[in-house]
This record gives C-alpha cells, structure tokens and sequence, in this order.
C-alpha cells in the first residue's frame, strides 16, 4: 500500500468514526429524552443502541491507528 492509500483508508475511516458518532448523539438525545419525560426503560431500552456503536467506533479507530502506524514504518 503507498501513502496515498494510506492516507485515503485513515481519512475514509475517522470519516466513518464521525458519522457513527453522530448517529450515537442523536441515539443518546433521544434517550435523555426519554429519562427527562420519566421514561427511565425506554431512555434504557433507547441507549442500548449504543452498544453497537460504540463497538463500531473503537474497532474504527484501532483500525486506523493500525493503518496509520503500518504507513510510518
């Protein structure tokens, strides 16, 4: 791989860390929404949706560290 692919591979995936990020904002809007209006199992139920996102976000930015490094040596 050159530095160009590189570069593309660690720039398409923080793109993909940002929209997941504000997927989760909005997920985490909706849940404190939901805590606010007294809804506490529904804020619960809502904020699980997260969990995948989360996960998603990590393996993302490991994957691009990972890159990132590789591309230095």
């Amino acid at each position: 791989m050159d530095a160009i692919s590189f570069d593309t591979t660690v720039k398409t995936s923080l793109a993909l860390v940002r929209a997941k990020l504000e997927k989760g904002l909005r997920i985490a809007t909706a849940a404190e929404l939901c805590s606010g209006s007294g809804r506490t199992r529904k804020a619960i139920e809502v904020a699980r949706a997260l969990e995948e996102i989360v996960s998603d976000v990590n393996t993302l930015l490991n994957t691009a560290s990972i890159i990132s490094r590789l591309g230095k040596s």
